[in-house]
């Protein structure tokens, strides 16, 4: 099952996404039991809506928004294997702004090798497989 990272959440929630179309199909594989998210990109949108300035009370009506459409066992949690693989990541790729995609590319790796992902910078890395969100 392919996992899913922040940029399918973002694209979710903002109509005006140019993903959001793809973000809906994907959101319809997740519901078919196809495909699962990383629990990373939970906590990554928190932090970009709170960066952006989104209050606690707005960030909560976000997030219940999402229990009403992932069911706890189509996300994977972050494990103590998925951040020491992270930091291995981390260290053979060298991208810009990487702590929460390597978690994401971590996630993906240990689960079973693909992501779902915006991300071209993903196809560099060799231990998994990326699936364009554009293209879903």
């Amino acid at each position: 099952m392919p996992v899913l990272e922040t940029d399918f959440l973002k694209g979710l929630l903002d109509e005006k996404d140019r993903l959001h179309a793809s973000c809906v199909r994907a959101l319809r594989r997740i519901s078919a039991g196809d495909w699962v998210l990383a629990s990373s990109a939970l906590v990554e949108l928190d932090l970009l809506l709170k960066k952006t300035g989104i209050s606690d009370p707005g960030r909560y009506e976000v997030f219940e928004s999402l229990k009403v459409e992932f069911d706890t066992k189509v996300i994977l949690v972050v494990s103590h294997t998925v951040l020491s693989q992270a930091a291995t990541i981390r260290e053979k790729y060298r991208f810009r702004r990487f702590y929460f995609d390597s978690i994401h590319l971590s996630t993906a790796i240990l689960h079973d090798g693909t992501i779902v992902s915006s991300d071209r910078e993903f196809d560099q890395v060799t231990e998994l497989k990326r699936i364009p969100l554009d293209r879903v």
